[in-house]
């Protein structure tokens, strides 16, 4: 049974973890005159390789509509692409540019300023973290569900 202390520590950490995340990605994408929120989507269509506009949809929980929003204007900056897809014409997948690519070099090198407490970690640490937080994303969904 989730208690009310549980349930509100739970609370407490996500929004903390959010925040700080949230704080440190706006540093790193001020300059690029982007958002977090489309800093976090041009990292996530890099870590993929690419993505459907329902794939970010599903992923950032917004509507189909304002992920092609966003989508647009970062392709009309030069920071995204469509294309269809060869397995299925219907579908249109979205990748980083070259130009986008670029960009997020640039604010991971702003971000290293950042990683000094990261480097101080053992990765076993850092690995546990990332499993841990992975291991809470995936109860967070079955409870959801």
């Amino acid at each position: 049974m989730i208690t009310e202390n549980y349930l509100s520590s739970l609370c407490k950490s996500y929004f903390d973890l959010k925040y700080s995340l949230y704080k440190v990605i706006e540093t790193m994408c001020k300059e690029e005159g982007l958002t977090a929120f489309q800093t976090m989507m041009l990292f996530l269509i890099r870590s993929e390789g690419s993505l459907s506009v329902g794939d970010l949809s599903n992923y950032f929980n917004i509507t189909h509509s304002n992920a092609s929003t966003l989508c647009k204007k970062l392709e009309h900056d030069g920071l995204l692409c469509r294309t269809r897809s060869k397995k299925d014409e219907r579908s249109v997948l979205i990748s980083v540019t070259q130009q986008g690519e670029e960009m997020i070099e640039r604010m991971l090198e702003r971000g290293e300023k950042f990683a000094d407490p990261l480097n101080e970690m053992p990765q076993e640490k850092l690995d546990l973290i990332l499993a841990t937080v992975d291991d809470a994303a995936a109860i967070m969904r079955k409870m959801a569900d």
